[in-house]
């Protein structure tokens, strides 16, 4: 996020390696550009620039790259799915709620209840991987959000995910680069459609409200996360399903950006930061969340992740795909302030009553769990490193906000437009400040540290409680329903299109002034 890419004057952006900028020109001891990179490597790239943009941007475009030549790709191209429903279907007898006998998820539950969750979206899902010549968007009962045709590449609509130094992960010898796609189904489709309805006019016009923004019960949305380095490169890779994107060469793939040293095929390398070219990414990660305020009547959402394992059993890859874990609450009454806690990677402590860890699950996923072991997949960047928080100082890192913390700052701020206030007034991490502030490392002119909140202090504290989907983080918010794309992309897409057309009008404008 860069200021005015959300059209407003402080708000952090991603770069385009996906990696963390945050900018706050009034602060002596903030900074920006390259000075982030690798500190928050989950925080993606977002509408590119468009506060440069000369042209307003379409909502329902599919990609804005043009489409690969015939000579390279010849298959199924991306079609955004946008004729949301004008009703949640209800949803009938789930699987994961004969799981818990229509009451609470627990941990005892709760690998029973991921592998309902993965059985529920498995026929869909293996088609989209494995046949996706027969995936006909228009038919299939999987919808998307409309703003993001800048940042989908136009094949399978995949767009920057995270950026990933080498060392982050277990194993990880190159950088890396994930790419994300997230699904909504039929029951949760409906939802965007009261938000942006299905045509023009509505998209330009949306309706950000609550009760509106609410998801229905039983409403189901996925993401995938996959990366750019296949087995060869990174050894936890080997064996998993593949697919080809058509993009740009991340400034973060480190197989595209060492030829020689990679050994993956359609690495990238034959395209540039500017010209896309055809390159296979690889399966990875999994996300699964779910509306059941039985479950969780805390908070509405079971959040859970499914990774890789190529030593799990199965016939294939998507077999492979095991839980890493689930979560449904933050447990505000367990403040663990321990070395084993904050220090990645966090012991999980098995006294957080809404939490599960698999740790039968792969270590290269367990590496990068938030703080005391609350759930984060290798994807979503709980850990900050390095960090700073309170008076204190993390080299190696600190275990921060996972994936229900992070998507409990979901929220609007209803006078971002009129006022140029930011649109998130609070950052996805428990940082300081929005944007978010780096200052420099202990006895280091050079070397920089995201400042976050003193851990288990009160502004700590304000990211690790359990809000239903229509109370805000910060009063006088609108909540999101701990939906992240909207609020962190689709939103900031709207307002820059905005701001756009404004700057179009204005030049118009002046033009004709000039010519009378």
């Amino acid at each position: 996020m860069k200021n005015t890419l959300l059209g407003l004057a402080t708000i952090a952006i991603a770069s385009a390696s996906g990696t963390l900028i945050a900018k706050d020109s009034s602060s002596p001891s903030s900074h920006h550009s390259d000075k982030i990179v690798g500190k928050a490597p989950f925080v993606t790239l977002t509408a590119q620039n468009l506060d440069q943009a000369n042209t307003p941007i379409h909502p329902f475009i599919n990609s804005a790259l043009p489409n690969p030549p015939k000579n390279v790709y010849s298959g199924n191209l991306f079609q955004l799915r946008h004729d949301y429903p004008s009703s949640a279907a209800e949803v009938k007898n789930p699987a994961w709620k004969a799981v818990t006998n229509n009451g609470r998820i627990t941990q005892q539950n709760a690998m029973a209840y991921v592998e309902a969750l993965k059985s529920y979206v498995s026929d869909d899902m293996r088609k989209l991987i494995y046949n996706y010549d027969q995936w006909n968007a228009s038919q299939e009962p999987w919808w998307e959000s409309i703003w993001l045709g800048t940042e989908r590449e136009p094949i399978y609509g995949f767009y920057v995910g995270s950026g990933f130094p080498a060392e982050t992960l277990t194993d990880q010898k190159l950088d890396l680069t994930t790419y994300v796609l997230t699904l909504y189904d039929k029951t949760a489709a409906a939802t965007l459609g009261n938000i942006w309805g299905t045509s023009l006019k509505s998209a330009y016009n949306p309706n950000i409200t609550n009760p509106g923004a609410q998801y229905a019960e039983g409403s189901v949305i996925v993401k995938f996360a996959f990366v750019t380095p296949c087995g060869a490169d990174w050894a936890p890779m080997e064996g998993t399903a593949s697919v080809p994107i058509y993009a740009p060469l991340n400034e973060s793939n480190g197989s595209g950006n060492n030829p020689d040293t990679s050994k993956c095929p359609n690495n990238g390398s034959a395209g540039s930061t500017a010209d896309p070219s055809l390159t296979n990414i690889y399966m990875m990660q999994f996300d699964i969340i779910v509306k059941d305020s039985q479950a969780a009547p805390e908070t509405g959402w079971v959040f859970s992740t499914l990774v890789y394992d190529k030593d799990a059993p199965g016939k294939d890859a998507w077999e492979k795909m095991v839980p890493l874990g689930a979560t449904w609450g933050n447990n505000p009454d367990v403040i663990n302030l321990s070395s084993d806690a904050l220090t990645p990677p966090a012991k999980v402590n098995t006294q957080l009553s809404q939490n599960w860890i698999n740790m039968n699950s792969p270590e290269y996923a367990r590496s990068t769990l938030g703080w005391d072991g609350r759930l984060s997949g290798p994807n979503d960047g709980a850990v900050v490193t390095p960090a700073w928080a309170g008076s204190h100082y993390y080299p190696k890192g600190l275990s921060s906000a996972g994936c229900l913390a992070c998507h409990s700052s979901a929220q609007y701020n209803p006078k971002s437009v009129s006022t140029n206030q930011p649109n998130m007034v609070s950052f996805l991490l428990p940082s300081t400040t929005q944007p978010p502030q780096v200052i420099n490392a202990p006895l280091s002119s050079t070397n920089q540290a995201l400042v976050l909140n003193e851990p288990g202090s009160k502004d700590w504290m304000k990211w690790f409680q359990s809000r239903a989907g229509d109370v805000p983080m910060d009063s006088g918010q609108v909540s999101l329903d701990y939906d992240m794309v909207t609020a962190f992309k689709a939103i900031p897409m709207w307002q820059a299109a905005l701001q756009a057309m404004e700057r179009e009008d204005a030049a118009k404008a002046s033009l004709t002034r000039k010519a009378q």
